[in-house]
């Protein structure tokens, strides 16, 4: 962990000097395009993060080991921070892009709905008990990420959306494709790292809830 925090915050500070202090101002949104660096990446961390929480979600229901919803449940948790990035970014750029704060536009309108579907993951894994909750959560988190191929396909399903084609990002200029490759693997890496973090308080946390509720002699 101490590895991949040093290497976490390198990679966070050269990100940040790549966006403010290499990538070239953008001639048409000028420096709000920058946010494009940290909304993007945010949002594919969040694909990540809720690809963890489905394939751990299934192995829970296979396994049946505590461990494995704990790092289902970190992986959520983190996912739905990222996700709400991602919803916070989009409207600053909507708004100098499309003049509105937001728009029910497709691929923003699913987000939505995965950011409601996995706050309801935390809701349902605070109602029920322990065994009933993992499995209940196990089982919304994998119909959950079914939404997560429809946010990423959004644009080519619905014709006429505002977002711009998927491939977009890949027609930027030369530095400004490296600042946001670099920014999206400082994402991911402070994703792995955080999450990394919050598994081991879990399990920490799962250790004293076992040892108190242990029956005294």
């Amino acid at each position: 962990m101490k590895i991949i925090t040093i290497f976490t915050a390198t990679l966070l500070f050269i990100s940040l000097y790549l966006v403010f202090g290499y990538a070239p101002i953008e001639s048409t949104m000028l420096e709000v395009q920058k946010i494009f660096y940290f909304h993007v990446s945010a949002a594919l961390t969040v694909f990540v993060a809720f690809g963890v929480n489905f394939v751990m979600s299934i192995k829970y229901l296979i396994k049946r080991k505590p461990t494995d919803d704990l790092l289902a449940a970190a992986a959520a948790e983190l996912g739905l921070v990222f996700c709400t990035i991602a919803l916070l970014s989009g409207p600053i750029w909507a708004r100098y892009a499309w003049n509105t704060w937001w728009n029910w536009e497709p691929r923003l309108t699913s987000t939505l709905i995965l950011w409601l579907m996995y706050v309801g993951y935390f809701i349902l894994r605070s109602a029920f008990a322990e065994d009933k909750r993992r499995i209940y959560s196990a089982v919304l988190g994998i119909i959950a990420y079914l939404d997560v191929p429809i946010v990423y396909y959004a644009v080519d399903i619905w014709q006429g959306g505002l977002h711009p084609d998927r491939g977009t990002k890949w027609n930027l200029a030369p530095p400004m494709q490296w600042t946001w490759m670099v920014s999206l693997v400082a994402f991911i890496l402070l994703f792995v790292l955080l999450t990394g973090l919050r598994y081991q308080l879990k399990k920490t946390e799962a250790r004293y809830e076992m040892i108190h509720n242990v029956p005294g002699p």
